[in-house]
């Protein structure tokens, strides 16, 4: 780094710094006090890029990136307590105007990230990006736990030190308060202290209409506490910045408490869960009556048990390890338009080509594709949150063994009831999804196996057209999704010796 940069940083500091002094604004309530952040740029840095930024190029798809530094007071969520605060988030937008990619359509997905690996993973936003993007969404990667800012080598104050020596943060009893901030600040809603100008505020030129916030694992429980805790103490003004929230699995226990409390406080929540998160000590009879029918005790929540699914899946472990990594570890420009879709390609495996990837737990392991289901939660709940918007629909519970009370297995060793996405009904591969704890890992068909159960390639395409119909025509994956399925499974046709009769059927 030159002395002149490091001059250029360090003053970039002090500016920042001085912008983050004013005391942050409150919103009038009758209840606890909602503080509002102020907002700055960060300095360029030793690194000259955000941690955790774009691992490709987003003007190809008409989408630009910005980082903001946000500012201010939280409280506890039961306002006893308060502290001051400085975190980060970075925001991806259609570019407005541009011409070059998809109209903004008025929904942003505020990402908590997660950070169970004492480093930050963006799991929602990296699961939904298809969608995000060819959709028009905007999406917020939120540093709002204390892991994700500090201290392991992948956490931004270790990662750029001069970058980031502004953040700093009290701790996770003040996470959901600084969550919501930073979904206020979104929105435009910022402290009148010294900041930025209204022409740099996160969505300016966009219009918003829902805000949706989403996390997964541990993010999940924090959006349990949010929902349980947090909005315990609701008011109009913390509960305004957030329209419906995309629960993404769940500590044990987790789903009547959160039902109740959706219910309880209005908000939309969608459920989602994996394998791993089908027995976890929930009174199962209280939850069928809960959920029974479309009446209006459960107007505020659906469960959505995705059979087949592990915790973490080969789609994120792969991105993240061929994509992120040259980015993150040795600053390498973000890869080409091309690039990226070859590593998309790759991570989409669904089990139906053999990788060696398949048997590294967690890093990337299971490969059934929960993106599909998550895209599809991203599309209804953006739906359910607008006026008059409609519920998605109740989908099948999981089954279990009435002798050992565990998740039923059928024959291939796959879960049986659940939504149920087309490689788990037409199988090429057993999805050993709770398999070393979190990531869960593939084990594919042999050829004998292939063909014993379909003869043909052509019987195998047929199967799958037929249940990836079913899913579309039962609102479970998007018709684009389908697509997608369809375009992987003439991938895999040289696995039959009969595919060289050329294109799939049409």
């Amino acid at each position: 780094m030159t002395l002149r940069r490091l001059v250029t940083a360090v003053a970039s500091l002090v500016v920042i710094a001085s912008s983050l002094t004013g005391l942050p604004t409150a919103r009038a309530t009758d209840d606890i006090a909602v503080n509002l952040g102020a907002l700055a740029d960060p300095p360029e840095g030793l690194r000259g890029h955000p941690l955790w930024d774009s691992y490709y190029e987003l003007a190809p798809f008409g989408y630009e990136e910005r980082e903001y530094f946000i500012s201010g007071t939280a409280v506890t969520d039961d306002g006893q307590a308060s502290a001051g605060y400085t975190t980060r988030f970075i925001v991806t937008r259609p570019t407005a105007a541009s011409g070059d990619g998809p109209d903004f359509n008025g929904v942003v997905m505020v990402d908590w990230t997660n950070v169970t690996a004492q480093f930050e993973n963006a799991v929602d936003t990296m699961s939904a990006r298809e969608e995000l993007m060819r959709g028009g969404y905007a999406f917020v990667h939120v540093s709002a736990q204390s892991a994700g800012i500090c201290c392991t080598p992948l956490t931004p104050k270790m990662w750029d030190p001069v970058r980031y020596a502004a953040l700093d943060h009290p701790g996770d009893a003040y996470a959901q308060d600084i969550f919501r901030q930073i979904a206020d600040a979104v929105r435009g809603n910022v402290s009148s202290g010294p900041g930025l100008s209204g022409d740099d505020l996160p969505m300016a030129g966009l219009g918003i209409e829902v805000v949706i916030a989403a996390g997964q694992s541990q993010s999940g429980s924090r959006l349990n506490q949010y929902v349980i805790g947090y909005l315990a103490h609701a008011n109009e003004a913390r509960n305004a910045p957030i329209d419906a929230i995309i629960v993404h699995g769940s500590a044990a226990g987790a789903k009547l408490p959160l039902a109740q409390a959706a219910r309880d406080r209005g908000v939309p929540v969608l459920h989602l869960l994996s394998d791993a998160e089908a027995n976890d000590g929930e009174d199962q009879e209280q939850m069928a009556a809960l959920l029974d029918g479309e009446g209006t005790e459960d107007s505020h929540y659906r469960l959505w048990e995705i059979a087949g699914t592990a915790h973490a899946d080969f789609w994120i472990g792969y991105q993240s390890i061929v994509g992120s990594s040259a980015r993150v570890l040795a600053d390498q420009p973000p890869l080409s338009e091309s690039e990226y879709e070859q590593v998309i390609r790759d991570a989409g495996n669904y089990g139906a080509e053999p990788h060696p990837l398949y048997a590294v737990c967690i890093a990337a392991g299971a490969t059934m594709p929960t993106r599909y289901a998550t895209n599809t939660a991203v599309r209804q709940v953006a739906d359910w949150a607008r006026p008059d918007g409609l519920a998605p629909a109740h989908t099948p519970r999981f089954e279990f063994d009435p002798i050992t009370g565990r998740l039923a297995r059928d024959d291939d060793g796959n879960a049986q009831g659940g939504m149920r996405l087309p490689p788990v009904e037409v199988p090429v591969a057993t999805y050993r999804s709770t398999d070393c704890g979190l990531g869960g890992v593939t084990v594919p068909f042999l050829e004998p196996q292939l063909w014993e159960r379909y003869p043909t390639f052509v019987d195998y395409w047929e199967a799958m057209a037929a249940a990836t119909d079913q899913a579309v025509e039962k609102e479970w994956m998007l018709p684009a999704d389908a697509a997608d399925q369809m375009e992987r499974v003439c991938a895999a046709k040289h696995r039959w010796p009969d595919a060289a009769f050329g294109d799939c059927p049409a």
